[in-house]
């Protein structure tokens, strides 16, 4: 039961084992897997663009109303590029907005005050005291002539 070094577990050389291989029908058995798989791939997608067509011809055409029904979709947000300038600008439009005169409309003879003149306005009218009615006034006067 002695082995010899260049010896195998079944008595012959490692390599004699490489002998009973069959290589070249591995390699023909690998092109031939290959070329199936190919094959079948190729012709399931045939099948498959036969019946897509198929089906596109044979559905109906879209109704007009289900057409005129449907809504577009809206449009998709806007984004700034610099909304840092951006929010800059506005907050200094709306302070000098606030804070300068200027004409709402010029016709109708509206205009727009500073905050601060704004508030002083609104307070001295809440401090008077409220004028007497006219019509109360004038139907009294009428009563007692």
């Amino acid at each position: 039961m002695t082995e010899s070094r260049g010896q195998g577990p079944h008595g012959g050389a490692d390599h004699a084992i490489d002998h009973e291989i069959d290589r070249r029908g591995i390699l023909h058995a690998g092109v031939w897997l290959a070329a199936t798989i190919v094959a079948g791939f190729v012709v399931a997608s045939l099948i498959y663009l036969g019946l897509a067509r198929g089906v596109e011809r044979d559905d109906p055409a879209p109704s007009p109303i289900a057409a005129a029904r449907q809504q577009p979709l809206p449009p998709g947000p806007q984004l700034q590029a610099r909304p840092e300038r951006e929010l800059a600008a506005y907050r200094k439009a709306v302070r000098e907005r606030l804070g300068g005169w200027g004409w709402v409309d010029r016709d109708a003879g509206l205009a727009h005050v500073p905050i601060e003149r704004a508030i002083e306005l609104v307070a001295e009218e809440a401090a008077a005291p409220p004028a007497p009615a006219a019509d109360a006034a004038g139907a009294t006067d009428a009563g007692a002539q």
